[in-house]
């Protein structure tokens, strides 16, 4: 990860993550496995924020800006992901990193038609599906540059390049950004932060 880019990632259930009120207002219609998934969120934010060097006080609610992402103070650049069992956050006092995350199970099927959108966009990486693979650095990608753009992101939008365990998309507007991707604990992970 480029400096000043920090990670925090919490499971799931953790009886740590709790929601302060107006969190747990957000939430207080959504069911209870959702609820759990935000509380590990704000804890994740929370805790990838402070390793940032910038510790969010203890009673801040973190809110919910109307396209969904965080609301946070400025000077913050954050991304989320999650899984049925862990929770992502990357944050950093740069904002121009954009950073963004994806969290993938290995086992995850695709949502349907999406293989067939993918096939063009074949890549080589051992022990990882193509479609997989494509998805999760694709929707990396997507988090980072949503926050400037405010703009949905197609397959066809960007150019991907994956060589080892790095990867590289170029959009449309000529942004680059550049990422990486790893496996652990039976997931795809992939992170992302922009270039230029």
């Amino acid at each position: 990860m480029p400096p000043g880019l920090a990670c925090a990632v919490e499971e799931i259930g953790d009886p740590a993550a709790r929601l302060l009120p107006l969190e747990a207002k957000a939430v207080a219609c959504a069911v209870p496995k959702r609820q759990a998934e935000f509380a590990a969120g704000r804890l994740a934010i929370r805790r990838a924020c402070a390793r940032a060097g910038m510790a969010l006080p203890a009673l801040q609610p973190i809110g919910i800006l109307p396209d969904r992402r965080p609301d946070l103070p400025p000077g913050l650049a954050v991304s989320l992901s999650h899984s049925a069992r862990f929770c992502v956050a990357l944050a950093t006092r740069d904002t121009r990193l954009m950073p963004g995350v994806d969290l993938e199970p290995m086992a995850a099927r695709l949502p349907e038609g999406m293989a067939e959108i993918i096939a063009p966009f074949r890549i080589s990486a051992e022990g990882v599906p193509d479609e997989l693979l494509c998805f999760c650095a694709k929707e990396a990608v997507y988090k980072s540059q949503f926050p400037q753009s405010l703009q949905m992101l197609d397959f066809s939008d960007l150019a991907l390049v994956v060589r080892g365990r790095r990867f590289r998309a170029q959009l449309g507007c000529g942004a680059v950004i550049s990422g990486r991707w790893e496996i652990a604990e039976g997931h795809l992970l992939a992170i992302s932060w922009r270039s230029r």
